[in-house]
């Protein structure tokens, strides 16, 4: 017979009614973005139709139509161009005129327009533009469905009505969000079709639609992306030009990658609807696409920066309900910038000058800047200790970006070395390109380890640099370090600064993949968008690629502990960032009125916490530790500058990538050496001597051109210093080396991390100073010394020996006599064993012996000998029950004495050295809570317990519903459990010490939610 558990019942009457209300509120929301995006004009139309008749639907149609411009004013459209432009952040220097690339914008006719970019655009666009009557009801209705269903909007419109949208409808109208809008569009989409052609319709679009990078219509399309007249474009140009329009920030100069994509789709789409074969799409998809060399038209004063500052204010401008792209290219406008010329300037001439020296060229080149002044910041370009000149690498670009943290301002933007440079694609914005950043993600998984619940981690944990081979979903994942070594023990300070790879993998496959991923996320890593199983432990050393520009900007959270400063992003995804970092101050208009500014009105400046301040500092103090880091990077390296500074340096695999990104509480400066072509840079440069002399020298220059201020940040009140030992980060003991470390402390509950368990590594033991062995009470007393060893770990055993690391003996020295185990010995417990309670001690004594005696002594060499009592004293043989030890109210190292007297009256000691243990261990449950209930959106409960002992623990046994999940003999003593079941889960904690003490935790239940 099964009972039901009121609570439970209750409980799942309330998801069910919660899982009811969350899908109404999709459905809601599908149809609010519906009535958004005008698809409800659809409905409208549709139900006016079928309820009224056609009466009722001309009636409607007159209604609308009477204000309506006529349509015949499309063919009297022209744009009037104004120059707009751009300025640096005072305003004393114009960067960009932004001019007309289309000259006098002649329209093309359509017979002079390739029969393959009609059909492009037609099969993208509108399939059904030759039969439908200016608007696609089934589309439309289509769009409505998914909305309702999903929540998620659906373009319909088609070619007409955006020709219609983009000539006829008022340009403050157009980015507008409202039916009557859609409902004008409609009629005025179908009467245009009722007064002309097709072809003419189809003629207008092309020469009217908007392709990105200021481009107006097919033929401007056509020079400013390929640099030819729009009649010689082949399959694979036409189909990527009719891709932009749906979103021309995905054109073939701005980002090539999605540019490539979203001509794959065409050209199925073109497949699919029957105007190309397979193999001609195919064909395409792999042809050569040579885009315009952009010398920028019009000479640009930083020309990567003013293309980005352009966008951005395209973005701006369209969320504030306006035509972004048309004020932008051509309404007069005056946009400042938050460009720092001169430092822009600089930047770009120390790139130029290191990756001549790094090429093999001149060891001391200091070209001038782009503006024929004298590169003042190559005087701080340093040549680090490793750093070889002569040799002539593979080395041809670099990028660089720098960002007042505070306020989140690019203040400059050097996306390669030479814009101009067509040979090695200069006009590439590198600070935009996707690259893997090496070790300059490991902050990340370190910060995640410092958030985690479990509060395991601290700078002072210690970690393992030893040969590793991880198991990843079967597959075995063997990193290694930079310099082909291993480590051994050593502190997570000591693991970041010296960027050590296994501890770092470690601390991800504990934290997990997926803790990290939503932490780099939402500091700013906003091109991590894999699922979790595309990256692996892998992500730990930097493989998921980002961006120069938006690694630099997550940097400015450390750099201002804790906090993103921006401007809020046009359309974060959810779980990544909100905000994006600012090129923009202002905007005018030709009349001198404000259309934007940055920090007014309400909200264009906005401040976010991502991080307390102590998980900030923690990683800050640690990437700023000079002394940490030397063992790594050596004396005199270029990461030392003349004022406090965190930094961290990235290589990829093959040095195909050499990264550096540092900051102070003033600035934020990110660096990538590499080339354009991913080609290798030669394998005897790094992050440290590739990238990080220029992050030097631009850091250099700054501080002193704008006297910054020379100072730290200040520790907050949550963290506090205390003693630990060395390498360990556990409690002092008299025999451990000691060091200071960081841990917090909660200002209201009083928790913190500090250590609780005493340390049990930093050993001192007592030898025979003459043979190294263990003393017994048989060494004479004169040779005893004692020595301190690191009792290392049984993991890491094997490095510490092929390291010929001191290692504690562990034979025993018998004192320089013969021994005669014939005559008798201990044989239980053995020797160096861990026993309790009441302790059986068994041997074996031989017929010559006349008398024994079983007795005990405090420590290897007692002072005073305690009998045992035993069994019958004349008993012989080889298993003998000598007697039974009572070690209750005993702690610590004993010596047992089997003293045995010969026929001839010479005595013989036998003697046995064991540790007393009655003492079991402590055991604490950190995560999850009892009675918690759980979202299971993460997949995995991590059950996280804190256990330490007074002698040695032995290990630490995870259960659930009474099956063994894990058995952990090291710390921290963390496993996880992957959500199989619903409801009611228990799970329990059991620890064993080395002597068979045992402590239980209570069974403790969680719920995981529907």
């Amino acid at each position: 017979m099964t009972t039901t558990n009121p609570r439970t019942t209750a409980t799942t009457i309330r998801r069910r009614r919660q899982h009811r209300r969350e899908k109404r509120q999709t459905r809601q929301k599908g149809l609010l973005s519906v009535l958004a995006f005008g698809t409800l004009a659809a409905l409208v139309v549709t139900l006016v139709l079928i309820v009224g008749g056609v009466g009722a639907f001309v009636a409607l149609y007159v209604s609308y139509a009477r204000d309506l411009p006529p349509p015949e004013a499309i063919t009297r459209v022209r744009e009037e161009f104004e120059t707009t432009l751009l300025y640096d952040r005072s305003g004393q220097t114009v960067l960009y005129q932004i001019v007309d690339p289309a000259g006098d914008r002649q329209s093309v006719a359509l017979p002079d327009i390739p029969a393959d970019l009609v059909n492009a655009t037609i099969a993208i666009e509108d399939k059904s533009f030759y039969t439908n009557p200016g608007f696609d009801i089934r589309g439309m209705l289509r769009a409505l469905f998914i909305a309702l269903q999903e929540g998620a909007v659906q373009g319909a419109s088609t070619i007409t009505q955006q020709l219609v949208k983009n000539t006829l409808i008022a340009p403050e109208e157009r980015t507008a969000l409202s039916q009557d809008r859609k409902i004008k569009e409609i009629i005025l989409a179908t009467e245009i079709s009722r007064l002309y052609s097709k072809n003419q319709i189809l003629e207008w679009y092309l020469n009217t639609n908007f392709y990105g990078n200021l481009a107006y219509g097919v033929g401007t399309a056509a020079q400013v992306y390929f640099g030819k007249r729009v009649q010689d474009l082949t399959l694979g140009e036409a189909a990527m030009l009719a891709a932009i329009p749906q979103n021309p920030q995905l054109n073939p100069i701005d980002d090539w990658i999605a540019a490539r994509q979203r001509q794959a789709v065409v050209l199925d789409s073109m497949v699919a609807q029957g105007y190309i074969t397979e193999a001609t799409a195919t064909a395409a998809k792999s042809e050569i696409i040579i885009l315009r060399p952009t010398t920028e038209r019009y000479g640009i004063i930083a020309p990567h920066f003013s293309l980005y500052a352009r966008e951005q204010a395209i973005t701006i401008l369209n969320k504030l309900g306006m035509d972004g792209a048309r004020l932008v290219s051509g309404k007069g406008l005056k946009i400042y910038t938050t460009l720092d010329v001169d430092l822009n300037y600089q930047v770009e001439c120390v790139l130029r000058g290191h990756v001549e020296r790094l090429a093999g060229g001149n060891p001391a080149a200091a070209p001038n800047t782009a503006e024929g002044k004298p590169c003042a910041a190559a005087q701080y370009l340093t040549i680090p200790p490793k750093l070889m000149l002569n040799p002539r690498r593979n080395v041809t670009n670099a990028a660089a970006v720098v960002i007042e943290p505070r306020t989140a301002e690019i203040k400059a933007m050097v996306g390669s070395i030479d814009y101009y440079n067509t040979g090695m694609e200069g006009n590439f914005n590198a600070a935009l390109g996707l690259r893997q950043p090496g070790s300059a993600f490991k902050p990340f998984v370190y910060v995640t380890a410092f958030a985690s619940p479990a509060h395991t981690y601290t700078p002072a944990t210690m970690l393992l640099d030893i040969p590793t081979t991880f198991n990843q979903d079967g597959v075995s994942y063997a990193p290694r370090n930079e310099d082909g070594q291993f480590h051994g023990v050593l502190s997570l300070r000591d693991a970041l600064a010296n960027s050590y790879n296994i501890p770092t993998v470690s601390v991800l496959r504990d934290v997990t993949v997926g803790a990290v991923l939503r932490s780099a996320r939402r500091l700013g890593l906003n091109t991590l968008t894999q699922p979790l199983d595309r990256y692996g432990l892998a992500l730990a050393l930097g493989s998921g690629e980002v961006t120069l520009l938006d690694l630099t900007y997550a940097y400015t959270t450390f750099a201002t502990l804790g906090v993103m400063g921006g401007t809020p992003a046009a359309n974060p995804r959810p779980g990544f960032r909100t905000l994006d970092p600012v090129t923009i101050l202002r905007i005018e208009d030709r009349d001198g009125k404000i259309l934007w500014q940055y920090g007014q009105p309400e909200g264009t400046f906005v401040r976010q916490n991502l991080l307390s301040d102590s998980l900030a500092y923690l990683i800050t103090d640690i990437l700023a530790d000079n002394n940490a880091r030397l063992p790594a990077f050596g004396r005199g390296n270029a990461l030392e500058i003349s004022r406090p500074a965190a930094v961290k340096t990235g290589t990829t695999n093959d040095v195909r990538d050499a990264w550096t990104v540092g900051y102070t509480p003033y600035l934020v400066t990110g660096v990538w050496v590499g080339n354009n072509n991913n080609t290798p840079l030669g394998d005897d440069l790094s992050g440290s001597t590739a990238a990080a002399p220029i992050w030097g020298a631009i850091m250099e220059y700054l501080s002193a051109r704008d006297n910054l201020p020379a100072e730290g940040w200040t520790r907050p009140n949550s963290l506090i210093e205390a003693t630990v030992c060395l390498d360990t980060g556990l409690l002092p003991t008299p025999d451990c080396p000691r060091t200071k470390e960081l841990f917090y402390v909660d200002p209201v509950t009083g928790s913190s991390t500090l250590p609780t368990q005493r340390d049990i590594y930093w050993k001192r033991y007592s030898i025979n100073s003459r043979n190294g062995l263990l003393a017994t009470a048989l060494t004479p007393p004169e040779l005893v010394t004692e020595r301190i060893f690191f009792d290392y770990p049984p993991e890491a055993l094997a490095w510490a020996q092929s390291k010929g690391m001191p290692l504690p003996p562990k034979e025993y020295d018998s004192g320089g006599t013969r021994v005669e185990t014939g005559a008798g010995e201990i044989r239980q417990p053995a020797g160096l064993a861990r026993v309790r309670g009441a302790v059986e001690v068994r041997g074996s004594v031989a017929g010559e012996v006349t008398s024994y005696l079983l007795e005990y002594g405090e420590g290897i060499n007692p002072n005073r000998w305690i009998p045992i009592p035993g069994g019958e004293l004349s008993g012989r043989g080889d298993d003998l029950r000598l007697g039974l030890w009572d070690t209750r109210g005993l702690s610590g190292l004993y010596t047992l004495r089997l003293g045995l007297t010969l026929a001839d009256q010479r005595f013989l000691p036998r003697t046995v050295q064991v540790t007393v243990d009655n003492q079991p261990p402590t055991l604490k449950v950190i995560t999850p809570r009892d009675k918690e209930d759980i979202n299971p959106v993460d997949g995995v409960i991590a059950i996280t317990a804190e256990v330490t002992d007074d002698i040695e623990l032995e290990r630490v046994e995870f259960y659930w519903n009474g099956q063994i999940l894990a058995t952990l003999a090291e710390a921290p003593f963390r496993t996880e459990w992957r959500i199989v079941k619903l409801g009611a889960q228990q799970f329990q904690v059991i620890a064993y010490d080395t002597a068979g003490n045992v402590t239980k935790s209570d069974v403790f239940t969680v719920t995981i939610l529907n």
